[in-house]
């Protein structure tokens, strides 16, 4: 008996605790906003990070007769006597409103602002649009499409003005999150409804759909069955993008062989040719078929009703004709079988299937083998954008002479995750492509299979250092991930060919490297010391940052002292004008220039480990610090900023603040040691890059890097004892 008054005792459900009710200080908005929130309030309850299911707006109505139903209900004598209730609910209400509301201006009271309220409710329909793709870009995770929480705010701040919503609404819906799967469904019920009944016209806002078939296509819904691709698409008359991804196409690449049990269906392609009969342009209809601008093959997504064969007969279609992207995915070459005189050319299928794209700019390969010496040449060569993603038969010198052919249009170029490609290519890349703007690399190679490690190069130098880069004038972003496999000496001269070429990117605006030198670590940290200290100095904006405050108003709300303060370089169209609070500091808290402080401090010593402390430094107290103190303080900033970046938040390290360097050297002596120094007399200083992120070390280059909060001694909280309160009668508790 005892035994079994404590297992009663044990599973009886803790007692609940009282909490607070949220309480909301929007204004009251009207019946037609409370019976829209009724579809997606629970929802929208239960997970904040998810966005929540397309909503419909009702006409309005009169609030007077909600007033009077409150009424009736309060004196129906089921419910009890109104005046018994009503009380309670508003001494409730007064009880804890006004901690919120003092706590909410006390925040808003600690902000300082230049007094300018503008009318947000006057804003333009565009205005508000920007405004809310700035603020919420991206609502979902490129990689697994999951929601994100600005989603979710993006329904809030429709719900909270009459003005919001629509534009709201337009950023949400233009490229609509899909994940969980009922939200997709939701949204085909959404786009099923009469227009008329609507307050907003949700078929013309819809202009992209990135599809992930695992987690929305493939499987059904309980008592919803499949997803219904043609009447998902078919009314959408402002469709631009559509594109169907599948997690094992994806990073780290282990799963191009299985199978997929699912295909493109022949509904889809009839809807993008769909044209109601009854359709009103008047109205917004759908009058034509879609033009898409993008649309991505998959190899196991077409299947055997869509080889490679038919993708010619696709292009030709009007839905395809004018494609400006297009992406290939899980492309191999065929396997000869005995019997066969000839291979399959499939690399002349393919790009006759491509000549037909008059339009087609922007080009990606991923995870195909098609990609090689015999595909290059039959490119088209008026590509805007070329995109290689672990390619395998890409080698440098096919690809080098691929860039003198095609490369004059280039625009933007990434190169990730290819095994076989090298640097080998960037001699001829300042001639073969002038009009490139975005470089990206990333050299972080993935195991076919996780029982064993064959990620390894299979090129043997990255770069010789014979072979000098040689940088296009229009390069605005640089960036090179995972750089190996190569010699000192090539590793110096790749850093020089940038600080030669400084005078020459006036448009580089990012820099980011992250180098692998197999050297020892004396050796690798004056190497560091040198190079990273030099970049970080001709190449990092040396120009005053933005002011803190800026607001938006009107300018007839502007007054005429204030009008000679325009910022013209982040202007708003005409129907606004930008105004920063231009509050100068005195003379006697003038902070110095970052130019000053990186250009006086740059004076390494070869062979000398710039970990190790310095002893020679002056004394603390001296007003004015000596050059070896200065350079001493610079150093141990920029290392303690490097181990801060690679050892997490949960380091201690992140808590310490490096030591400020002397505020008394000014521009003009920072000249003057650079002319006192031989090799860098000539040195010319870019100053205009945003981002300058120079990384070198050793770490071995792995899938999921490990930094040093993988290795706390004390656990992560979260994971405490049992306590005791589950109980299994039967089985096992593992």
């Amino acid at each position: 008996m005892a035994s079994s008054a404590s297992r009663r005792a044990l599973r009886t459900p803790p007692r609940s605790t009282r909490t607070k009710p949220r309480i909301s200080y929007a204004e009251p908005s009207s019946d037609s906003d409370l019976d829209a929130e009724e579809d997606y309030s629970d929802d929208d309850n239960d997970n904040d990070n998810s966005p929540a299911p397309p909503i419909s707006n009702r006409p309005r109505r009169n609030t007077k007769p909600r007033a009077s139903a409150k009424r009736q209900r309060s004196s129906n004598p089921r419910s009890g006597d109104g005046l018994d209730s009503a009380p309670k609910r508003r001494k409730q209400s007064k009880r804890t409103s006004p901690r919120h509301i003092t706590a909410s201006s006390t925040d808003i009271d600690t902000i300082k602002t230049n007094g300018i309220i503008p009318p947000w409710q006057s804003l333009p329909y565009h205005i508000f649009v920007q405004i809310f793709q700035y603020a919420t870009y991206p609502l979902y995770d490129d990689h697994t499409f999951q929601p994100l929480a600005s989603g979710s705010w993006l329904l809030k701040i429709a719900r909270l003005c009459r003005s919001f919503a629509e534009p709201a609404f337009t950023v949400l819906y233009a490229s609509p999150p899909l994940v969980p799967m009922d939200k997709a469904h939701m949204l085909v019920d959404l786009l099923k409804r009469d227009p008329n009944t609507l307050a907003f016209k949700y078929r013309q806002k819809v202009e992209s759909l990135r599809i992930d078939v695992g987690q929305v296509a493939a499987y059904s819904l309980p008592g919803s069955g499949h997803l219904d691709l043609f009447s998902f698409v078919k009314d959408l008359p402002r469709l631009f993008d559509l594109e169907f991804y599948h997690q094992k196409d994806m990073s780290p690449y282990r799963n191009l062989d299985d199978t997929i049990k699912w295909s493109y269906p022949e509904s889809l392609f009839q809807a993008l040719e769909y044209i109601d009969p009854n359709a009103d342009p008047k109205r917004g209809d759908k009058t034509s078929v879609c033009k898409l601008r993008s649309w991505r093959w998959s190899s196991r997504l077409a299947g055997k009703k869509y080889p490679i064969e038919s993708i010619r007969e696709m292009h030709l279609k009007p839905s395809f004709a004018s494609l400006r992207k297009i992406a290939f995915v899980n492309y191999q070459i065929p396997l000869v079988r005995k019997g066969d005189e000839e291979p399959p050319k499939h690399e002349n299928i393919l790009a006759d299937a491509l000549s037909i794209l008059p339009n087609l700019e922007h080009l990606i390969f991923e995870s195909s083998t098609l990609v090689n010496a015999k595909l290059l040449p039959l490119l088209p060569k008026n590509l805007r954008n070329l995109e290689l993603i672990n390619c395998w038969e890409v080698i440098a010198d096919d690809f080098a002479e691929f860039l003198l052919t095609h490369g004059s249009q280039l625009r933007c170029l990434t190169l990730n995750h290819n095994q076989s490609l090298s640097l080998s290519f960037l001699p001829v890349l300042g001639t073969a492509c002038p009009k490139l703007e975005v470089f990206r690399m990333n050299l972080t190679y993935f195991n076919l299979h996780a029982t064993y490690r064959d990620s390894e190069p299979q090129y043997e130098q990255l770069l010789l250092p014979s072979e000098v880069p040689a940088w296009p004038r229009t390069m605005q972003t640089i960036e090179l991930i995972q750089l190996r496999k190569w010699e000192t000496e090539a590793a110096e001269m790749f850093f020089q060919s940038l600080l030669d070429s400084a005078a020459t990117l006036p448009d580089l605006r990012r820099l980011t490297i992250q180098a692998i030198l197999n050297i020892g670590w004396r050796d690798r940290a004056s190497f560091r010391d040198r190079w990273v200290g030099s970049l970080d100095r001709v190449f990092r904006r040396v120009s005053e940052p933005p002011r803190k405050h800026v607001s938006v108003a009107f300018e007839k709300d502007i007054p005429p002292e204030q009008l000679d303060e325009r910022d013209d370089s982040n202007q708003l169209p005409p129907t606004s004008t930008l105004i920063t609070n231009r509050s100068r500091p005195k003379s006697s808290e003038a902070a110095p220039t970052r130019r000053s402080t990186r250009t006086s401090t740059r004076q390494a010593q070869t062979g000398k480990y710039t970990e190790s402390p310095d002893h020679s430094s002056t004394e603390d107290n001296d007003p004015q610090p000596s050059q070896r103190q200065l350079t001493r303080q610079n150093r141990i900033q920029r290392e303690l900023a490097i181990l801060r970046e690679t050892a997490g938040t949960d380091s201690p390290l992140a808590s310490l603040s490096p030591p400020q360097s002397s505020s008394s050297s000014s521009s003009s002596d920072a000249h003057a040691h650079a002319e006192s120094d031989p090799g860098k007399k000539e040195q010319v200083i870019q100053g205009m890059c945003e981002v300058v992120d120079i990384r070198i070390d050793n770490l071995r280059p792995r899938e999921t890097q490990a930094t040093e909060a993988d290795f706390l001694d004390e656990e992560a909280p979260g994971d405490g004892d049992w306590n005791g309160e589950d109980v299994v009668e039967e089985g096992y508790a593992w």
